[in-house]
Parts: C-alpha cells; sequence; structure tokens
C-alpha cells in the first residue's frame, strides 16, 4: 500500500494494547513496512522505547499544538472521559484528517487485535472514506446489562447485513475504531472543518462528531467495510462463543470494547480476554527484539 500511513492516537494506557496489536499485524502479514504516525499528548508515549522504535514519528501535543482544540464544546462528554487538557482527550483524533504529505492514512484503535489477513486491495479501493458502521450497543447486552428486551433474531439480523462491503451514503454513524481515509478527506481544510463541527455543537464523544463531518466533506465517497474489520467484543460476548467459533475465520480485527484483558480487575476472565493474554504471551520475544533493534523492519 504505497503512499499509505497507519495513525494510533493514545496515552500510555495504551501502549501494552499496541505491542499486541502490531505482533498480531505481523503475524497476519497485514500492513507491513507502512510508515507509524503516534499522535499523543502524553510523555510517556513520547519517551517509550517501543513506540519510539516502531514509529516513523510521533506528532507531540503541547500546548501550542492543542489549541485548536479549545474550542471544541464539552458539556455533553461524560466526566469520566474528561481529561487534563479537558473536554476532549479522543478528540485528538481529529487529527487523522490533517495533511502530511501521505495518500492514505489507517487510523486503528490500539485496543485491537488482528485474527486474519487484511484484505489490502479493499482497503486500497477508490473512496474517500472506509469505516465500520456503528453496532448499536443495546441491541447487544453483556454482563450486568439488562438482557429482557434483547432479540437475538435482530442483533444477528444487524450484524449478518454488514457481512460485505456495501456502497451507500454514511447515514447512521461509523465506529471510527477503524478508518481509511485518503484524497479529499485528508486536509488541513477537513481539519478545520472538524474543529468547527464540534465547536459549534457539544457532542457527548468523538465518535458522531467524526460522523457528522465525514457527512458535510463534499462529495464524499463512503465504502462501509464489513463488521469483521472492527468486531466489538460486544457482539461476539452477547451472542455466545458458539457465534464467535462460527465467524472466527472471518474476523480481520478484533475491537476490545468494552472490556480491556489487560485492565481485567476483579472480572474474570472469559474466552475473548484469554484470547488476548495468549497473544500477548506470544508477542514477548518479538516486543523484545524490536524495542532492542529499534526498527519495525526485519
Amino acid at each position: 500500500m504505497n503512499d499509505t500511513a497507519i495513525i494510533f492516537v493514545m496515552n500510555w494506557k495504551y501502549i501494552r494494547p499496541l505491542k499486541v496489536l502490531l505482533y498480531s499485524l505481523y503475524k497476519q502479514n497485514s500492513l507491513q513496512n507502512i510508515p507509524i504516525i503516534m499522535v499523543t499528548d502524553d510523555k510517556r508515549v513520547l519517551h517509550d522505547p517501543f513506540v519510539r522504535a516502531v514509529c516513523h514519528s510521533i506528532e507531540f501535543m503541547g500546548e501550542e499544538e492543542l489549541a485548536p482544540f479549545s474550542s471544541i464544546r464539552g458539556e455533553k462528554i461524560a466526566e469520566k472521559s474528561k481529561v487534563a487538557f479537558a473536554p476532549k482527550y479522543t478528540f485528538l483524533k481529529f487529527s487523522i484528517f490533517k495533511e502530511r504529505g501521505f495518500k492514505r492514512h489507517i487510523f486503528i484503535d490500539a485496543d485491537m487485535l488482528c485474527l486474519n489477513p487484511l484484505d489490502e486491495e479493499l482497503l486500497a479501493a477508490d473512496y474517500h472514506v472506509k469505516a465500520m458502521k456503528e453496532v448499536a450497543s443495546s441491541h447487544f447486552p453483556i454482563r450486568a446489562e439488562d438482557r429482557s428486551k434483547f432479540n437475538e433474531a435482530k442483533s444477528l439480523a444487524s450484524v449478518t447485513r454488514a457481512f460485505e462491503p456495501q456502497e451507500n451514503a454514511p447515514g447512521t454513524g461509523i465506529n471510527s475504531g477503524f478508518v481509511v481515509l485518503e484524497d479529499g478527506a485528508i486536509s488541513d481544510d477537513v481539519f478545520d472543518l472538524a474543529i468547527s463541527v464540534a465547536s459549534s455543537e457539544a457532542f457527548g464523544a468523538e465518535q458522531p462528531a467524526t460522523s457528522e463531518v465525514i457527512r458535510r466533506i463534499p462529495d464524499c465517497k463512503f465504502l462501509e467495510l464489513p463488521i469483521w474489520y472492527n468486531a466489538r467484543r460486544r457482539v461476539f460476548e452477547s451472542l455466545g462463543e458458539t457465534f464467535f467459533d462460527q465467524h472466527a475465520d472471518r474476523i480481520k480485527l478484533l475491537h476490545y470494547t468494552p472490556g480491556k484483558p489487560w485492565v481485567l480487575g476483579d472480572r474474570t476472565p472469559d474466552y475473548l480476554d484469554k484470547l488476548w493474554l495468549k497473544w500477548e504471551q506470544d508477542s514477548l520475544e518479538w516486543v523484545d527484539e524490536v524495542t532492542i533493534r529499534g526498527s519495525l523492519s526485519d
């Protein structure tokens, strides 16, 4: 994938899952030899040896770099999501729209695991934006959430409709955990549009704001990616391990939301947690080698 960059936006809490994600991409021979750009406001990320080894560049967001975000309205953001330069850590994701000299940006949330090789021809298809539509959390209750209104048939239907890529207008919001941008979706003007959108209307999080920005990109060609490129653990936890096993060989990127195996607390690990922990154990030697070598290249 020539003229492509992978972009991560994260703080120190995601260094551990980043290592496992990159190892899983390496094992699946996917998105290899592509420059990685790290966007962070966290000096622990900036100075981390592994991050410095794998990244083409690190864009540290200090006071001056964060200034454009200061007008974003934060009154609808949950208190637990606010951080020091409030109101919005995750709104840093708007930086994926900025020009950096690449034709294509691939943004990936670090809390993902690559289970099968990615179709790079699909990811390079001629669309301004490629992403998965959001799956309504209310359709997939988990753990202590109320299942009294759970309708398995409707939930399955909402998943199966997204098994294949579909060309259509953005309509409902995307899940911004995995987004591919190119051409007209990458420009400083689109970044300015994103800041303007989130400054003129209060959003509860970055994701609906990003969806609105994409709707407003002039003449935007949008491709809905299959669910397999952003397969939330919520879906499989709700529908059960058998459903996961039936489709495990189709899942490209398993998205660990909600519930992080690296932050279990007093939660008993389930099969999805154990899967990630096994990948982490397998990754340790590779992570050490990459860190010492100072590069992802062999």
